[in-house]
């Protein structure tokens, strides 16, 4: 153990003394079935069973070099926090003229999300496909999944937004709150039903207060 801290004990369960966020760098052959895909040379039927058997690769990957807890890499993904916000009920996909983040010498396609009616989460969401194909993978190893914050939603679509202008449902803005909040409370509800007992929050929007 650490040196600084000579009477910590080793945790076998979440959270642990040292872990990883779970987003890992795309194979080579997921990236490639993805290009096929967007080119119309693969159905989504056959790139599904692609990045299957890739989120299975990783897994065991995983479980060889000793992680507590696995994760499918978030291979299902395009963005971290922007798949999951744009399919909640009433949130959906934006092209923009910029992405909401700056990068030095780096241009990402710019997309973001806009609230077009009530907020809410329902069993239809992707991610819970995206997490019953981890969990069968990972056995009796425990899982991790990783969304972004609550506070990440009300970030990227209204205060990044120059433009943003509320819905009538939302002119009253502690109504918006509540329903974010209900929404990622039924998304918490469904995964802790469906077994996961490890599921961050990944926050960075305290990186706006940073000057």
């Amino acid at each position: 153990m650490s040196q600084l801290f000579p009477t910590a004990k080793p945790r076998n369960v979440a959270p642990y003394r040292n872990d990883v966020v779970g987003s890992f760098l795309r194979t080579d052959t997921l990236k490639n079935a993805k290009t096929k895909l967007n080119a119309g040379e693969l159905s989504q039927d056959e790139y599904d069973v692609i990045l299957k058997d890739e989120i299975g690769k990783l897994v065991a990957k995983q479980k060889e070099n000793g992680l507590h807890a696995v994760t499918d890499g978030e291979f299902s993904r395009v963005w971290w926090h922007l798949d999951f916000m744009a399919e909640l009920d009433g949130v959906e996909w934006v092209e923009t003229e910029n992405f909401s983040v700056q990068f030095k010498d780096a241009k990402p396609k710019s997309y973001s999300v806009k609230i077009v009616d009530k907020i809410d989460f329902s069993d239809s969401h992707p991610f819970v496909k995206a997490y019953q194909i981890l969990k069968d993978r990972a056995g009796d190893t425990p899982t991790k999944f990783t969304i972004p914050s609550a506070s990440m939603l009300h970030l990227v679509a209204c205060v990044r937004d120059v433009n943003y202008e509320p819905i009538e449902l939302y002119q009253d803005e502690s109504r918006l709150y509540n329903d974010i909040a209900d929404a990622y409370i039924k998304a918490m509800h469904k995964f802790y039903d469906m077994g996961l007992r490890n599921l961050q929050l990944d926050d960075t929007s305290w990186g706006n207060f940073v000057r």
